[in-house]
């Protein structure tokens, strides 16, 4: 691999010497070969032993004589870092372009010049130059390579120069071979842009482009200049913006302008609207979920929509867990497509935004105020900061935690503090299980077990078991089976029992019909894990009590809608004789 700084000390040693040479500079198209040139002449021009320069794009050019002459009149002293006469030499161009010699000479004018003898006499001028000549895969028509190779040769074997001629690689294999022995002394390749990306972009985020490096191979200059240039955008449009969004947003711009600008990455199968499509947040569960959705489904072959989703997911999954365009990631797209920011959308996550910095606010003050704490090193009003920032973890700090708080706050002597911080605790946790939609447990408050002493384990407990589950509604049985179907039939909570003891015909009626397009699967499927929740085992009659209530209710379906007859009939056997 040949990185930024191999390849400028390899340069720097080949010009420092008094032999001439001639190089071919390749890599592959868009890695930044032409920006590595001339950022290696900015950094070490005044380090050339060569004292001549000169830089000539091929673009525009149409002949041999007018390359001749492009490259005397771009020579200028390596002490300047771009030619100080460049100005004067443009106009003397143009008015060289502007003169008609036939005009001249045909009005008896006896001129012993023309302008391609200008060219030659002042191209003979040219010795002892590092010369870089660029864009030859834009070479014209109108010239022939030969001749172009011929002019290299000539260059640094009878005039001294020392010639670097950038190639794109893919052109360099094709059009090329039969010149890098007989032209090119040596051929060198940059394979490696990282460090040229790293000196155009945000340096405090350069890690995830880095990441993305890597991780995605997309080596391209003009792609990462084109995403830094989209990120700054987005950073002036709204700098309140917490350094988590940052990352989030650019990770996000990475991803959608990779298949906007680059499809072909992902392959030629693969265009942006798919990509939007597939992966928007209605859409991306069935894409995600297919396999589960069809799985008693017997198919010859994958859709080849599913086949296309896969592969672009894979692509991307390494650098972007479970991508999905929704929140910054609609705002983003609709910025590329529609040149604009949808500003509803736009405040609606900035305000969330905020929430989100200020949890991370009040988390980092929680570390400071617990390292005071531990180092034995408190600061004043430590007691008060501390009951701060746990009223402000309430929710989304373990109780045990906050148990300890309290603990400490007893300690300090601020007993009244504790008191109300308990009292604040104990209040979100009657909240929590009277608001909750499902049977909760112990477990749910204490994932990671109680500590001797813990404040608020026994107040838990005894609120879950005085709980009444008395006017369940259809929602809350529905998510206790969605969530069994969801989970392939695996898991499941056996406190969900009392709530299930609730149910009735009319409840069972909601839930079997409710809109199949919030879950994985089909109705069927859904019907039968119902039936085999393994909760019923524990509630005497109920399986058999639902069974009959559901078939009951089918046999009401096909009087409302006769059509369903034939569907539901193939339910029946599955329902009677559930697997």
């Amino acid at each position: 691999m040949a990185n930024v700084e191999k390849l400028e000390d390899k340069l720097l040693k080949l010009i420092d010497t008094d032999e001439s040479f001639a190089i071919a500079l390749t890599g592959e198209w868009g890695i930044g070969k032409t920006h590595f040139w001339n950022n290696f002449y900015e950094r070490n021009h005044t380090n050339f032993k060569t004292k001549k320069y000169a830089y000539v794009s091929l673009f525009g050019i149409e002949s041999l004589d007018s390359l001749k002459f492009e490259i005397a009149l771009k020579s200028h002293s390596t002490s300047q870092k771009k030619d100080n006469f460049s100005f004067i030499k443009k106009s003397f161009q143009k008015s060289l372009d502007v003169i008609d010699f036939s005009k001249i000479e045909g009005k008896g004018i006896a001129l012993s010049l023309s302008k391609g003898m200008i060219s030659s006499a002042v191209s003979s001028m040219i010795t002892n130059t590092v010369i870089c000549i660029d864009d030859i895969e834009r070479l014209s028509e109108n010239i022939d390579i030969k001749d172009v190779m011929g002019l290299v040769n000539h260059l640094s074997l009878e005039k001294n120069c020392k010639v670097v001629v950038i190639l794109h690689e893919g052109k360099a294999d094709k059009d090329f071979s039969e010149y890098k022995e007989k032209v090119f002394d040596e051929v060198l390749t940059l394979d490696d842009s990282l460090s040229i990306i790293e000196s155009i972009v945000d340096s405090s985020l350069f890690t995830i482009y880095e990441q993305f490096y890597g991780i995605i191979g997309i080596k391209n200059l003009r792609f990462y200049q084109q995403v830094d240039k989209a990120f700054k955008l987005f950073d002036q449009a709204f700098p309140s913006l917490s350094q988590l969004s940052k990352r989030q947003i650019l990770r996000l711009i990475l991803i959608v302008r990779m298949v906007y600008d680059m499809p072909s990455t992902l392959g030629n199968d693969i265009d942006f609207k798919f990509f939007v499509d597939s992966f928007n947040s209605k859409n991306i569960s069935n894409f995600r979920g297919y396999k589960k959705q069809n799985a008693y489904k017997s198919q010859d072959e994958t859709p080849n929509n599913i086949v296309k989703f896969n592969k672009v997911n894979d692509a991307i999954h390494p650098f972007y867990n479970y991508f999905e365009i929704s929140d910054w990631g609609e705002v983003i797209v609709y910025w590329i497509t529609e040149l604009d920011f949808d500003k509803e959308v736009t405040n609606d996550l900035i305000a969330k935004d905020k929430i989100t910095e200020e949890f991370l606010l009040i988390d980092r003050l929680a570390s400071e105020i617990l390292n005071e704490f531990h180092n034995i090193d408190l600061e004043p009003n430590f007691a008060e900061r501390l009951y701060y920032v746990a009223c402000a973890k309430i929710g989304r700090e373990q109780l045990t935690n906050l148990s300890f708080y309290c603990d400490i706050l007893e300690t300090c002597n601020k007993k009244d503090l504790a008191s109300h911080l308990e009292t604040h605790i104990k209040r979100h946790i009657e909240n929590s299980i009277n608001y909750h939609q499902t049977q909760i447990s112990i477990d749910d408050f204490y994932s990671f077990g109680r500590k001797v002493n813990d404040r608020f384990y026994d107040f838990t407990v005894d609120k879950i078991a005085s709980h009444k589950y008395e006017n369940i509604s259809s929602n809350t049985i529905s998510s206790i089976f969605l969530d069994f179907h969801k989970h392939s039939r695996r898991a499941w909570n056996s406190n969900d029992k009392e709530i299930l003891e609730l149910i009735d015909k009319d409840i069972l009626r909601e839930i079997i019909w409710i809109n199949t397009d919030i879950f994985l699967g089909n109705r069927k499927l859904f019907v039968h894990s119902i039936l085999l929740h393994p909760s019923l085992n524990d509630i005497d009659g109920k399986r058999e009590e639902i069974r009959l209530w559901l078939l009951e209710l089918l046999q009401e379906k096909i009087k409302h809608n006769p059509n369903s007859e034939p569907s539901i009939k193939m339910w029946l056997d599955n329902i009677v004789n559930p697997t």
